[in-house]
Parts: structure tokens; sequence; C-alpha cells
């Protein structure tokens, strides 16, 4: 059964209990005396329990008072920690963030964003989970993240929003000593006769390549397929054909040994980030997504730079 007692009797209860005295309460509660008595015989008999026990000189909690008093003090400073809690989430003093990405935008735009926040609100608890395109995406849509940063797909669901960030060019890497790098940029047709390490399906840069290669006939299937970009790198280091990466990721990866060559016609992706349609990002969150736009915007003016400067 669930006694529906109002606020203001709660309040005035709460009073008489730590005052031991109406007079004192109903000060307190500016409401007369008589009011006061009245609002505490309601409240008695709304639940058919005796509250208090008064005299002339004192009012005291029975047993059942005594043990009423004690449960909502309790229930009044757990919605009072609740309340502090929800302002300190809003602050950004404390909060979750739970975010997954590309192993291409990790180390470098995504961990250098986690750092922004890690130093600006270290109150702020980091969840990241590294993955394939495809499962990042339905790590968001299954509510196990609270966004992801990948490549947009078209296979991707209704329920989910897609912000991009920036456009990603996919460069191929191969050897110093390779003949082709004397050519500024390379063609697909090219690229024939050279072995290809790839990740594995599913990949986002494994799907763009694999359109590319057939948009310009090219019916071609890596020799060696890896899990990790830094297998690939270090394959095609010690002679096993050609591989590619994101353009973003390039200043953040040690190419001793490798050269990078843009594409005539490069295969292109957007990159940026999913969420949930409809649902309201935590601060921690929005805050993240702030401060990664202005990452990736710094990202693609140095880039930029850089583009102009070898042109």
């Amino acid at each position: 059964m669930r006694h529906r007692l109002s606020l203001r009797q709660i309040e005035g209860f709460i009073a008489a209990g730590d005052l031991r005295s109406f007079r004192q309460a109903s000060e307190a509660l500016h409401v007369t005396q008589s009011a006061f008595s009245q609002m505490v015989r309601e409240l008695e008999s709304n639940l058919g329990v005796r509250l208090f026990d008064r005299t002339t000189r004192r009012v005291d909690l029975t047993p059942a008072g005594e043990a009423m008093h004690r449960k909502i003090k309790a229930g009044i400073e757990a919605i009072d920690d609740a309340c502090d809690e929800a302002r300190a989430v809003a602050r950004l003093e404390t909060g979750h963030l739970r975010i997954g990405t590309l192993s291409s935008v990790a180390t470098g735009i995504v961990t250098r964003t986690l750092g922004q926040l890690r130093k600006r609100f270290p109150g702020i608890a980091v969840s990241m989970r590294e993955d394939f395109n495809g499962i990042l995406i339905e790590h968001v849509a299954s509510g196990e993240t609270d966004l992801s940063v990948c490549a947009q797909s078209e296979s991707a669901s209704a329920d989910l929003l897609f912000e991009e960030l920036f456009k990603d060019e996919l460069v191929v890497v191969m050897r110093d000593d390779h003949p082709r790098t004397r050519a500024r940029a390379i063609t697909w047709t090219a690229l024939a006769s050279e072995p290809l390490v790839m990740t594995m399906k599913h990949t986002s840069t494994r799907e763009h390549v694999a359109a590319s290669l057939a948009a310009h006939g090219l019916a071609k299937t890596p020799e060696i397929e890896v899990a990790s970009m830094a297998t690939a790198l270090a394959m095609v280091r010690v002679g096993f054909g050609v591989t590619f990466i994101s353009r973003v990721a390039l200043a953040d990866l040690a190419l001793n040994g490798l050269v990078a060559r843009r594409m005539h016609d490069p295969a292109l992706r957007r990159l940026g980030i999913y969420r949930r349609r409809g649902r309201t990002p935590s601060p921690a969150t929005e805050k993240f997504a702030e401060l990664l736009r202005a990452e990736a915007h710094r990202s693609v003016k140095k880039l930029r730079r850089v583009r102009r400067a070898g042109s």
C-alpha cells in the first residue's frame, strides 16, 4: 500500500522531529501553530499511526515516529546527493564517456582529443573500444557506446545520426626503394601487378580500396590479410607489396623505410561521429564531440598546408 504524503507534510514532520517543538516548526514553515497542528493530525490520520507524544512543554517522537523520521531523513539525504551528482555531471566534474573508434583515427585525432578532455575534466571516466567500422556502428545502435568515430556506411540504421568531420583520403604506402616512389601520384592500374597487403574484410579501408579497384576494372584481392595496420606496414617494410592507410593518420605513424604517395582519383571516405538519433547526449559526450570537432579541424588544416608545401 502506497501512502500519499504531500511535500508540505513531509517538511512539517521533519521540522517537528528535528526541533521537538510545534511552535518552532510552524515558524520554520511560516504557518500558524494551529494550522501546523492540523497538518500533523491529518498526517497521523492518513497513516493510522501516532507519530508524536505532545505535552505542554515538549514534543517527542513515538517509536513509530522515530523510525519514520530516520527513514525519511535518509531519503532526503539521498535526494540531495542525487541532485548534487546531477549538477556535478552537468558541470563535467564527473561522468562516464563510452566511445568507439577506428584505429586510423585512434592513434591521432581521438587520443589527442581524449588527452584534452582528461586534462580539463579529470573527473570524467573514459571507456574506449577500437574496432572495425561495422562493429563500431552496431555498438552505437545497441547503446554499448555513446558515440563512435568511424566512416559513414550506407548500411547503418536509420535510427543513427551521422555528423561528418572531414573527408579522408586513402594513400598507398610502399618501401622507400620502390621504383614508383618517383611518381607524385599513383594510378590504380599501376597497382595491377603489385601484391596487396590489406586489413581483413569488413574494415572501412579494405571496403573503400576494393571499391576503387573495381571502379578501375581491377578484380584484385589481397595476397596478405592482417588484423592491424601496424602489421600491414611491417609486411610492406620487409618487401611484401604495398598497402593503404588513412592520410590523416600519416603524421602519427612511424614510416621508417616507407613512403606514402597519393592516388590519382583517390579513394575517399567520410569520417565522423555516429550517435543514436533522438537521444540527448551526456555533458561528457557533448564536450568530447566539441573538442573532437576542433581537433579534426586543426588536423585537416595541417594536412592542407603540407599538401600545398609539397605541390
